[in-house]
């Protein structure tokens, strides 16, 4: 859902979009993943088209130091991460009032949470009770629906999780009863239940909430837009030997960097590639054991194509990946829609990554990336060496969407936010690309995407009838199946 170009904040501002304000779990300033930053984004994209909105993330009391905010429009909820409650999610009384306090002195009268992870269930009660308050949600992960950090990985063997079921959680956690899982979900779609709406940066998650139980009614999909610039200029052709990948993230156990280094033992073993191809990691090292630690610090030394570039900020990511050939997603998770893909994109990068989740729906399989089965390395690098070739590159480059920035999100969002209250008021939402239209899967969920090689990337097929029938609101999506697409080339091993 969109606003055509013509659209003006001030004319919805008094009827229908009153002082938004975009309530995350962080502040870009402590923390920098997907969900935050989509926030960020959309707070500033808001601003950017003159609708009045404020950002308010939670602190934990011991990084207060760390907080540092850009203007008088952001503001923090302090809370102590020792009191807070991670299997039913609620927090001490004093920070939905810090919250409440805030909303009322801001006067907001629409608020848009985008996690309830460090503010508590019982943050979202009290800010929904406000007289006169609308309220939505932006959900970016699945802890609302897997107590395992959301990843919807099993505990114990580390294999994907197909759903969620009391049974199911409770042989992950066998430190809680079957009923306990039981209340934790009628505890979340309790706090869920009378949201205004619900948004979805994909179509994969937003169909996972509601075969879950949230109200499709409800459900819009928006995808994440960015800061930066959306556009990017048309990379020359390639013409030098070497072919650089980078990955870019959290280096924590479900982004599949070990995948990385399995790879790099293959490369290794074929001399030519190993000339040929440079395999750069850039991020932090989060939650990684000793043996994985001392494993990655023992790749680097062994290989000189493959490189640790440290962590980055939001402000060099354009400029690091532009130095990119493709940008890989290993990830061990079904990610949802990770702001990297459309940071990639953006910079004219193709992308490698799972062919699982949203990834497939984000990376149509020879369009715009390739795809390879979840933690094999040997069909990473088949797909590397697939990628590693002028004509393909140029078939995949072609096929990268357009990526819309943070004032583009922010229309769809007030789109979402006028809602039926734009009839009420005699206003008429003029219908955009992605409302009422037929809008092509991508790839793995029911697109066929152009023939590469002879093994098929992963597919889901158990999703393929619920997300055809969703009757969920779709931002407007990049038609790659109305492009001639050259098959990309088989490239065999050296």
């Amino acid at each position: 859902m969109i606003f055509e170009t013509g659209f003006s904040a001030e004319a919805l501002s008094g009827a229908i979009l009153p002082k938004i304000a975009v309530i995350s779990h962080s502040h870009p300033s402590l923390s920098k993943g997907g969900a935050e930053i989509s926030a960020y984004a959309l707070f500033r994209g808001l601003r950017q088209i003159g609708v009045d909105a404020i950002y308010i993330g939670a602190c934990n009391a011991a990084d207060r130091g760390r907080l540092a905010f850009a203007d008088e429009h952001e503001f923090a909820v302090i809370y102590e991460g020792e009191r807070y409650d991670h299997f039913y999610h609620l927090a001490p009384a004093g920070v939905a009032e810090q919250l409440v306090a805030i909303l009322k002195r801001e006067g907001v009268g629409l608020s848009n949470f985008h996690h309830f992870f460090n503010l508590g269930l019982n943050a979202l009660r009290a800010v929904k009770a406000l007289p006169g308050m609308r309220s939505f949600l932006t959900i970016h992960e699945f802890l609302a629906i897997c107590q395992n950090h959301g990843q919807m990985i099993t505990r114990q063997a580390q294999i994907l999780c197909e759903g969620a079921s009391n049974e199911s959680c409770a042989t992950c956690f066998p430190e809680h009863l079957r009923t306990q899982f039981a209340m934790r979900r009628e505890t979340m779609l309790d706090a869920f239940g009378d949201f205004d709406g619900f948004v979805s940066p994909s179509r994969f998650l937003a169909g996972r909430f509601t075969d879950w139980g949230l109200d499709p009614a409800r459900m819009s999909v928006v995808e994440n837009g960015l800061l930066a610039p959306s556009g990017h200029a048309p990379r020359p052709p390639k013409t030098d030997a070497s072919w650089t990948f980078g990955f870019f993230g959290q280096i924590n156990p479900f982004k599949g960097v070990d995948v990385l280094l399995d790879a790099a033992e293959l490369i290794a073993e074929d001399k030519a590639l190993a000339k040929r191809v440079r395999l750069r990691i850039h991020g932090n090292l989060i939650g990684q054991t000793k043996e994985f630690t001392e494993r990655f610090e023992a790749s680097l030394k062994a290989h000189a194509f493959l490189t640790y570039a440290g962590a980055y900020n939001n402000n060099s990511v354009h400029r690091l990946m532009s130095e990119c050939d493709y940008v890989v997603i290993p990830s061990k998770w079904w990610e949802n829609s990770p702001v990297v893909i459309q940071e990639a994109y953006g910079a004219g990068a193709p992308v490698i990554c799972t062919g699982i989740g949203g990834m497939a729906e984000k990376v149509p399989d020879g369009v715009s990336g390739l795809h390879f089965r979840l933690g094999d390395a040997a069909d990473f690098l088949r797909a590397m060496r697939t990628a590693a070739d002028p004509a393909n590159a140029a078939i995949l480059r072609a096929g990268i969407p357009p990526v819309i920035s943070a004032a583009e999100m922010a229309r769809q969002y007030c789109a979402v936010f006028a809602g039926p209250a734009a009839a009420s008021v005699g206003m008429e939402v003029p219908a955009a690309a992605g409302v009422g239209m037929e809008v092509p899967a991508a790839a793995g969920i029911g697109m066929e995407a152009p023939a590469l090689l002879p093994e098929p990337a992963l597919l889901l097929p158990e999703f393929n009838a619920s997300f055809a029938e969703m009757p969920i609101a779709e931002t407007p999506e990049f038609e790659a199946s109305a492009i001639e697409m050259p098959p990309l080339q088989p490239v065999p091993a050296e």
